[in-house]
């Protein structure tokens, strides 16, 4: 892993790790960069995030790029340690090295059941976090997850909470996920997207790996495959949609950049840093 960490009055220290044995590389490829930032008003950074052939996010605040090779499916998922409950770092910790325990078999298992197996990782993710609760006696906590398996050239998302996975193509950004907030709820059921945004119930979710404190189950949400070709995958908290709307997301990825998480990211601050951001965004190389 390849992870720099810095003070909120420096720029970030930025490495592309494998930029120099690029043209060497053998296969389709793809490149990977990812960002997580504790912002401007936060005292902790409760992100965290999960990319193959890199790794988990260090702690602290970094940076990294990479070009990751020789698998036919890859997995990245940032997970969200909800700040407004107790343990949210520890949470999203939790969800991450779940993940990483089972990446051989979410990489292995037959496309057909690749949502089944998610959902697997998910409940056990869940049930880690509700004994970590149990022992810290800190009533509940819990992390949302977005997640994005490239497999074949063709993307299939997952998420359970509010942090998101968009396709980008062509000057236009598509959300894969679902937000799981009961303002978004409210608007499934036919309030405005504008009331939702500015209602008090924008952030209250109503499922996320730690909720399920019983054992009924979770089913995590499964957009449709996409198709990556020269489009860009963007995995993110939401410490930058909170900042950034669709159109100025889009804006961004149409751009040229070295890094396009640590664009993302440093636009995400400029725009206040409200709250923890973090971001992978995957291209072909």
């Amino acid at each position: 892993m390849f992870g720099f960490f810095r003070k909120k009055e420096e720029p970030y220290i930025s490495i592309l790790a494998g930029t120099e044995d690029e043209e060497d590389f053998s296969g389709e490829g793809l490149r990977v960069s990812a960002v997580s930032d504790v912002g401007f008003l936060r005292e902790g950074n409760e992100d965290n995030f999960y990319a193959d052939g890199i790794g988990i996010k260090p702690d602290g605040d970094c940076l990294l790029s990479s070009v990751v090779g020789g698998l036919d499916r890859y997995i990245f998922a940032v997970c969200d340690g909800m700040g407004g409950e107790a343990y949210g770092e520890l949470a999203s910790g939790i969800s991450v090295a779940a993940l990483k325990e089972r990446a051989d078999v979410l990489r292995s298992v037959d496309i057909s059941s690749l949502h089944s197996a998610v959902n697997d990782f998910a409940n056990a993710a869940n049930s880690g976090i509700c004994r970590m609760a149990e022992k810290k006696k800190c009533g509940r906590s819990g992390s949302t997850l977005a997640m994005a398996c490239i497999d074949n050239g063709f993307v299939y998302s997952f998420n359970l909470g509010d942090s998101r996975v968009y396709y980008y193509r062509g000057g236009k950004v598509t959300r894969l996920s679902q937000d799981h907030t009961l303002a978004a709820k409210k608007h499934r059921d036919g309030i405005s997207s504008a009331e939702g945004r500015n209602s008090s119930d924008a952030h209250k979710l109503i499922t996320f790996l730690g909720v399920d404190d019983d054992g009924v189950g979770l089913t995590a949400y499964a957009h449709e495959p996409v198709e990556l070709l020269d489009g860009k995958v963007l995995i993110c908290s939401d410490g930058l949609t909170d900042m950034l709307s669709d159109a100025e997301i889009a804006k961004v990825l149409s751009e040229e950049h070295i890094n396009y998480s640590e664009a993302l990211a440093e636009k995400a601050l400029e725009k206040g840093g409200f709250d923890n951001v973090t971001c992978i965004v995957v291209n072909k190389k």
